[in-house]
């Protein structure tokens, strides 16, 4: 798929020229042609190209105006102009490039090849971005283990992975999930989360399960009990019968 081009100047001569050279690369091709900035925005408005080459000087709304509208659309812009004290606007204002003109048909080139070159860059970074998301919910969908809590609260509905939980506690039908900086509840027994959580949480007490990821301090009480404190301060003390597992776990 080539790269989508829009051509902005006000000179009939100097729009014809820039088209006669991305003619002669078979990466990219022009779509549209505007005269002044107020085209531009108007088309714009329906479309975004990959390239825009944007003339600085122009009656109405100038190259400048045009760029500060477009700080945060994804086109490269290419600012193009007849003077040099423009320049330092042009990158002030994001844009990727800048033609002085007359400038040569090699350093138009040159200019092109770096943005196409640019332009791939942000599409394999965003092409390897949706994978892993894709290659995340595919582990979440298929992972032998409970990578997510399912949260219903007050009308709403959201996520709490797994991994932000410190502990689970027991409480009557509800298991309690303790971050770092509140409680959540979710309508599960212990025994059920016990078989389904990875292998980073381990079941301590009857009415606790830790994950180990957070554990700050484990001290031995004599007694075959453990006194574990969390990264949140808190402290469970462990049930003699659990003494073995805590202690070939968290040895």
């Amino acid at each position: 798929m080539r790269l989508s081009i829009l051509v902005v100047d006000d000179e009939p001569h100097a729009r014809r020229h820039i088209k006669n050279l991305i003619a002669k690369d078979s990466d990219v091709e022009v779509i549209y042609e505007c005269k002044n900035g107020k085209e531009v925005l108007e088309f714009l408005k329906h479309q975004t190209p990959s390239i825009i080459f944007l003339d600085i000087n122009m009656p109405g709304i100038s190259g400048v105006e045009v760029a500060a509208k477009l700080k945060t659309a994804n086109s490269l812009i290419i600012f193009s102009t007849a003077y040099d004290e423009y320049a330092l606007k042009a990158f002030e204002l994001e844009a990727f490039d800048y033609l002085l003109k007359p400038y040569e048909d090699g350093r138009f080139f040159e200019v092109l090849k770096r943005a196409k070159n640019e332009i791939e860059i942000k599409q394999q970074a965003e092409f390897s971005q949706k994978f892993s998301s894709l290659y995340q919910e595919y582990n979440n969908n298929f992972s032998p283990h409970l990578i997510e809590f399912n949260i219903k609260e007050k009308g709403f509905e959201y996520k709490i992975h797994v991994d932000n939980i410190l502990y689970i506690e027991a409480s009557t039908i509800y298991a309690v999930l303790h971050l770092n900086d509140k409680k959540l509840l979710y309508r599960a027994a212990l025994n059920l989360l016990e078989q389904q959580l990875p292998n980073n949480f381990i079941r301590v007490h009857r009415s606790f399960i830790i994950n180990t990821n957070f554990i700050k301090d484990k001290k031995y009480l004599n007694n075959n009990t453990f006194m574990i404190t969390m990264a949140n301060a808190d402290v469970i003390i462990s049930s003699r019968k659990y003494k073995e597992i805590i202690s070939e776990r968290l040895n």
